[in-house]
């Protein structure tokens, strides 16, 4: 169980004290623990040693941003390491901490958790968080006193937050500190942990499914996620094929009526099959893999023969993506 460092008693008058700075406008700020992301990174692409590619941040986080739901722009990011840099990027500023292994993080979490309280108290609109320290929940509390709004970076594992809770309880109680949670691309994790592949400006449509293929078209042809195997179809089918034996069948019913009316899959099951699939294989799944996946499931539900030859390509949704 991790202490809890709490702040000192915040007084009456600091209630509400920024809120005409906070959700409507007021500077974006992204607050980054290095060592977090990379871990992040690497449960997501299964990559045992990842080096951040701290010249792809700035790109990603302000994409992350508006997918919060932010009007400003990321004014700049904040980037917590142990690590000194070799390269300096533009409007990233370092903040050099202890090693983890030195304090178990302490330093860390009050030099973060302290610097999110100065940006609230100075009229930060919204901060971006990338850590899962549940010590920082009383320095979150106390800047969302002053009006910020609190957006926690995350992954896809946040979509099934039922499972998430009983997994990982601590990251759990920090996410529900949060004003809101973003997860991160899939073309963002490819442009954080590979060099020299670049991030994308989104569409203006501004879908998460369009921001994702831009993403993956920001990646050289040599680079491009390849199409799943016969292996991966045959591993993934299985997984499908449980998924569909476990549901009721009033479930069934409902699901393949919703089907047959829209291309595609419906958003709720969408979301249950993608992490049904990436718990099974341990990691993230490509955009080819999940337009391959949700061919499958299509022909599954719909009774199809062959969902691997037959089925024509369904779009991304951008709900699960």
């Amino acid at each position: 169980m991790k202490t809890k460092y709490h702040l000192h008693k915040r007084s009456p008058q600091r209630l509400g004290a920024s809120a005409s700075s906070a959700a409507t406008g007021g500077s974006v700020i992204a607050l980054v623990d290095e060592r977090y992301l990379v871990w992040l990174a690497s449960q997501v692409t299964g990559a045992q040693h990842t080096t951040l590619q701290r010249g792809s941040l700035a790109g990603v986080l302000a994409h992350l941003a508006r997918l919060a739901g932010a009007e400003a722009p990321l004014l700049r990011t904040l980037l917590y390491s142990d690590a000194s840099p070799t390269e300096l990027h533009d409007d990233i500023v370092m903040r050099l901490v202890p090693r983890h292994s030195t304090d178990g993080g302490l330093s860390l979490v009050r030099a973060l958790g302290q610097e999110i309280v100065q940006l609230a108290r100075h009229g930060a609109g919204w901060l971006l968080v990338a850590s899962d320290d549940e010590r920082l929940i009383p320095y979150l509390d106390e800047a969302q006193s002053w009006g910020a709004r609190v957006v926690l970076v995350a992954d896809d594992a946040v979509h099934d937050f039922g499972h998430l809770s009983k997994e990982d309880p601590s990251w759990a109680r920090l996410l529900m500190q949060a004003d809101r949670r973003v997860a991160v691309p899939m073309s963002a994790w490819s442009a954080l942990t590979t060099p020299g592949v670049g991030y994308a400006v989104p569409r203006a449509s501004g879908a998460e499914g369009d921001d994702i293929d831009a993403g993956q078209r920001s990646v050289p042809s040599s680079r491009a996620p390849a199409e799943p195997d016969d292996h991966w179809r045959a591993e993934v089918s299985r997984i499908i094929q449980a998924w569909w034996d476990d549901e009721p069948e009033d479930g069934r019913q409902e699901l393949a009526d919703a089907m047959r009316g829209q291309i595609g899959v419906p958003p709720e099951a969408d979301r249950r099959i993608l992490m049904r699939v990436r718990h099974e294989l341990g990691r993230n799944l490509t955009f080819p893999e999940k337009r391959a996946m949700r061919e499958m499931v299509r022909a599954v539900v719909l009774g199809q023969p062959d969902a691997d030859t037959d089925a024509a390509p369904a779009p991304a949704l951008a709900a699960a993506d």
